[in-house]
């Protein structure tokens, strides 16, 4: 059982972890599927996946960036997250066909891959931030 303290870094964590699995499945599977045509029938992702780790991504970002605003009080952190959560939002849309695009394969690859690096580095500065010694100092 998680004590109350390790709850936000653990959330920390699991949204760093969530968001980088993002994007290595939107920008390392469709370049190992392009390198190794042969691999493709046997590589597939179910279409809930993209759903999946949303549903995943904002809670964690949520708590996360919560507890975070209460430690340090800074809130470019929620506001990077919030970003990201967005952009992941229009990724799936676009993956999904809620939205008219000329292109959502590359447009879903796109606003995925940039809401998750929006998320990593939301929670990175949200962790950097929330145990950075000199804060606790002033």
């Amino acid at each position: 059982m998680c004590i109350p303290a390790a709850r936000p870094r653990l959330a920390d964590l699991l949204g760093i972890t969530l968001s980088l699995t993002c994007l290595v499945h939107c920008l390392a599977l469709p370049l190992l599927i392009l390198l190794a045509p042969a691999l493709g029938t046997w590589i597939v992702t179910p279409e809930w996946v993209h759903a999946a780790i949303l549903m995943l991504a904002l809670p964690a970002a949520t708590l996360a960036m919560k507890n975070g605003w209460r430690r340090h009080g800074r809130v470019a952190p929620a506001a990077l997250a919030a970003t990201g959560v967005g952009l992941l939002v229009a990724g799936l849309a676009a993956h999904e066909g809620w939205m008219a695009l000329a292109d959502p394969e590359t447009a879903d690859r796109l606003l995925t891959s940039l809401g998750a690096v929006a998320l990593v580095m939301a929670h990175l500065l949200n962790w950097r931030w929330r145990h950075d010694l000199r804060e606790h100092l002033r």
